[in-house]
């Protein structure tokens, strides 16, 4: 029997991994996504639908709000959500991308990208979007992704194939929650959009930068990951991107300074000053800013009347109803100035317009009583 040749084995070579620290801040931001939606809850007094009003009393984005100097609702937005299944959606995910993302940035980094993604979501939607009250995580959530594609686009050479993996699975994700954005309402694609390229752009500039450096330990090589992406590089990374977003609500305010709502909110500040005339200035304005807006016209018409332009009230509210046929404050404002005026069918006609649809209450006994008088 001849014995086997001895084979030379070698024990294979360990593997050199990343450094990652542990995930703190996410959980610390999830506890403040549901700490702010509690505030919803007992503001709203609803858990699977937060009212638009109760949102907007917390925190939600209104451009026309943040115009009028409310700054502070692009960074509270990113922590309210619209309801329990938006919460839960945006929750899951920022656990699962929150912890990776700050495993591979730290904890410090981690936090610039997610809140300068989530208020470059919110000054997108301020620049580009709607009057529409907006909240939601989903911004920042996004600029997390862009980072993670940055990151291993980044590190492309050293990951390889793995990589190449995670990056297919990450532009599927992106495609996937774009397409959806754009053809289910109620979305905020501009927040989305706005996070995601800001993410992209910071985790360009700030992710790692990995290579392996060996260096002899006894007689064995020993190979260690390297970050080369510097401090300095971060810094100004996040300067850049910070002016940008200064400039982008810059812009923002241009655009909205001449807008109905602003006028709107402006022209009630001058009512509550008791100044009758700037408020039908603002209005009058806000009526040529936007003249398919019936609350222009609405606050125009209350403002004529209070002034006692009756004809120019009248012409106002006429509008109002034209646009919105059963609006039933314009109903009753319009049936008493046109009883000022002596049009008495009219002002009978449009009194029991608005009585048809507010029977009872204050109003409706106002209303009787003002066509009692008609009738004398």
């Amino acid at each position: 029997m001849i014995a086997d040749e001895p084979t030379d084995v070698r024990p294979a070579a360990p593997a050199i991994r990343l450094p990652l620290a542990k995930p703190v801040v996410t959980n610390v931001l999830l506890g403040l996504v549901v700490l702010g939606f509690l505030v919803e809850v007992i503001v709203g007094r609803s858990i699977t639908d937060i009212p638009a009003a109760a949102s907007i009393t917390t925190g939600a984005q209104v451009n026309s709000l943040i115009a009028g100097g409310d700054y502070w609702r692009l960074l509270s937005a990113i922590f309210l959500h619209a309801g329990l299944m938006h919460l839960a959606f945006n929750g899951w995910a920022l656990f699962s991308v929150g912890r990776d993302m700050e495993s591979l940035l730290g904890s410090g980094w981690f936090i610039a990208i997610y809140l300068l993604s989530g208020l470059a979501g919110n000054v997108a939607y301020y620049l580009l979007g709607p009057n529409v009250p907006s909240l939601g995580a989903s911004g920042a959530i996004f600029g997390l992704i862009g980072a993670e594609a940055a990151f291993f686009l980044r590190n492309r050479p050293l990951l390889g194939r793995f990589g190449r993996q995670r990056l297919g699975n990450l532009a599927i994700m992106i495609g996937i929650n774009l397409v959806f954005g754009f053809t289910v309402p109620g979305i905020n694609n501009f927040a989305h959009v706005g996070g995601l390229l800001t993410g992209f752009v910071l985790g360009w500039v700030m992710a790692p930068r990995y290579q392996v450096e060996w260096t002899l330990v006894g007689a064995e090589p020993v190979g260690m990951m390297r970050d080369h992406t510097s401090k300095q590089r971060r810094w100004l990374g996040i300067a850049a991107v910070t002016l940008v977003l200064l400039g982008g609500i810059w812009l923002g305010n241009r655009r909205w300074a001449e807008s109905g709502p602003v006028l709107r909110q402006q022209a009630r500040t001058a009512l509550d000053a008791n100044d009758l005339a700037a408020a039908e200035t603002l209005l009058t304005r806000a009526v040529a800013a936007d003249p398919a807006d019936p609350d222009n016209y609405y606050a125009l018409g209350v403002v004529q009347a209070q002034l006692g332009d009756l004809p120019k009230a009248a012409a106002a509210l006429e509008m109002v109803l034209k646009q919105v046929p059963d609006q039933v404050d314009s109903e009753l404002m319009l049936g008493l100035v046109y009883a000022e005026q002596g049009r008495v069918p009219e002002a009978r006609a449009m009194l029991e317009r608005f009585l048809a649809q507010e029977a009872t209450g204050q109003r409706a006994d106002y209303a009787r009583q003002t066509l009692a008088s008609l009738l004398k």
